[in-house]
């Protein structure tokens, strides 16, 4: 498996530096959880996936070994979204439990340029598929996402995001709202931090507010590495969690 493993990462790396190309600037939507503003060019691929440690209690941790979105981009304003995550989520005194998750198809649509005091905005849409993932997560009925976010670029250093949006779970019958707002901060041309705070909120459950923060480096024009962690501000909260990641940009 080590051997598969080198021998991938020595071709990435070899495709990256070989390929004498001019690439648009990688724009990502990971490590932070705001969605960004901008839609993948048309015919550009974007991998982005991830390992994710979260601690919910004491007791119990969720493992995301594969976090993966692959992202393509149709037309100028429209790109289209593939989800898929392999998991474990460990509880003491009973049986692990691990598998895929179900497949999540969606797309990003492009609302408005940034001019002045007006954001770039972006509509997303995700629908999770019922009866795609493994047994442990399976889900009976579909389940969908719906956000709206946007971007603020201050000066040549920071920048603003936040999103809005409403999902649907499949295993209740309300809805419920999410939030983020994200400043990220260029260090270097390659280097960058960002801070966080995003949560759920519904009058049919707890409050679920969260703070994280990260740093992206840009190891090449189509190759980014992530590392960012974060804990939860409400009773009912993870307590923490950190996520370790990467984005390759490509075109076939």
């Amino acid at each position: 498996m080590k051997s598969y493993f080198l021998i991938f990462i020595s071709f990435l790396s070899l495709n990256i530096y070989a390929q004498n190309i001019e690439f648009p600037e990688l724009i990502g939507d990971r490590p932070d959880q705001t969605e960004s503003a901008f839609v993948l060019p048309k015919g550009y691929f974007q991998l982005e996936d991830g390992f994710i440690y979260e601690n919910e209690t004491g007791n119990a941790q969720n493992i995301s070994f594969s976090s993966m979105l692959l992202r393509y981009g149709l037309f100028e304003n429209m790109e289209l979204r593939f989800t898929k995550e392999y998991n474990k989520t460990k509880v003491i005194g009973t049986n692990d439990i691990k598998g895929f998750s179900p497949c999540s198809f969606g797309a990003k649509i492009h609302i408005n340029e940034e001019k002045g005091w007006i954001p770039q905005i972006a509509f997303l849409g995700h629908i999770n598929i019922a009866n795609t993932g493994s047994r442990n997560y399976m889900q009976d009925y579909h389940s969908a996402e719906m956000i709206l976010t946007f971007n603020h670029t201050l000066n040549d250093s920071w920048s603003v995001g936040y999103s809005m949006g409403v999902s649907f779970p499949s295993n209740v019958d309300y809805t419920i709202g999410t939030y983020t707002l994200v400043c990220g901060f260029a260090i270097t041309e390659k280097l960058g931090a960002f801070i966080e705070i995003y949560g759920d909120f519904s009058k049919y459950m707890y409050a679920d507010n969260k703070i994280n923060g990260g740093v992206t480096y840009l190891i090449a024009p189509s190759f980014q590495i992530d590392f960012a962690g974060g804990f939860g501000l409400s009773e009912y909260s993870a307590d923490n969690y950190y996520t370790l990641g990467l984005i390759y940009l490509f075109k076939i």
